[in-house]
């Protein structure tokens, strides 16, 4: 199955323990997208993940995530089979 993990804050534990267990342990295709405060986070390893550009901008940082626009957002959202709004 093809999870999207959709992370809006930093620091969120939990949803970032759960994507990894999900992406290790459980076979899925895991991915993680990181919006308002959460773009703060670093990418995890294994696991793809995302940054919403405008948010990135916004907070004058760089990420190293693939940075994208909504038309891209949409599209994840679309891709993916299940997603999980944190």
């Amino acid at each position: 199955m093809k999870i999207l993990h959709i992370l809006r804050n930093k620091g969120d534990h939990y949803a970032v323990h759960m994507a990894l267990q999900q992406a290790k342990e459980g076979g899925h295709d895991v991915a993680i997208l990181l919006l308002h405060d959460a773009v703060f986070e670093a990418p995890l390893e294994g696991v793809k993940t995302f940054a919403s550009r405008k948010d990135v901008l916004a907070r004058g940082i760089t990420s190293h995530a693939e940075l994208v626009d909504y038309p891209q957002i949409v599209d994840l959202i679309f891709k993916y089979d299940s997603s999980i709004c944190w």
